[in-house]
């Protein structure tokens, strides 16, 4: 995975080698499988890391070794919780 796009390196995490792409690894099979759009918001912990306007691809400051649990909202389901940020699918990251 050399070449990142923008979108794509949104979802990079602190780890190094193929552990930085977990997440977007993560959203690809979920976007294949048609539960999540182009850009999903990512939220860690309850709060809102990055949605699809957000300008700024900052890389997500967890590990791999953090994450206990990730739960996707589809967004039938994240549009009524998050408005238009949620338009793409939401994908909730748990480090407890």
């Amino acid at each position: 995975m050399a070449n990142l796009t923008d979108v794509k390196k949104r979802y990079l995490i602190t780890d190094s080698g193929n552990e930085k792409f977990y997440l977007i690894d993560f959203i690809k099979v979920n976007q294949e499988s048609g539960k999540l759009g182009e850009i999903p918001m990512i939220i860690i912990d309850g709060k809102p890391f990055t949605y699809h306007y957000k300008e700024v691809n900052e890389k997500i400051e967890i590990s791999k070794k953090d994450i206990k649990r990730i739960e996707i909202l589809e967004s039938k389901k994240s549009i009524p919780l998050y408005g238009n940020d949620g338009k793409y699918g939401v994908v909730q990251v748990y480090t407890y």
